[in-house]
């Protein structure tokens, strides 16, 4: 399982707002999630195995930050969970 799916689950784990178990055993089929609507988008879509960010800055921020804009554009109801400091820095392209 990526680490980056690792946080996502101790950080819903650790949120007094949120119902959340972590699947037993754990893994990441994440196919639940899809089936209920819920879209996850890494700013980088690619990387060598086991080196986070070895693949930044080759274009996929650019092809995420349009994706991002083009459902802000023409989808209503969506909640937008930006974790970490990269997925802060696109705040500014959603309402």
């Amino acid at each position: 399982m990526p680490p980056s799916l690792k946080n996502i689950y101790l950080a819903l784990e650790n949120d007094d707002n949120i119902e959340f178990t972590r699947p037993n055993p754990i893994h990441g089929d994440l196919s639940a999630w899809a089936r209920q609507g819920v879209f996850l988008l890494n700013a980088v879509l690619t990387v060598r195995s086991g080196k986070s960010n070895s693949h930044q800055k080759k274009g996929w921020e650019a092809f995420t930050k349009e994706t991002l804009r083009q459902v802000n554009k023409r989808c209503d109801n969506v909640v937008y969970l930006l974790w970490g400091k990269k997925a802060h820095e696109t705040e500014k392209i959603i309402n």
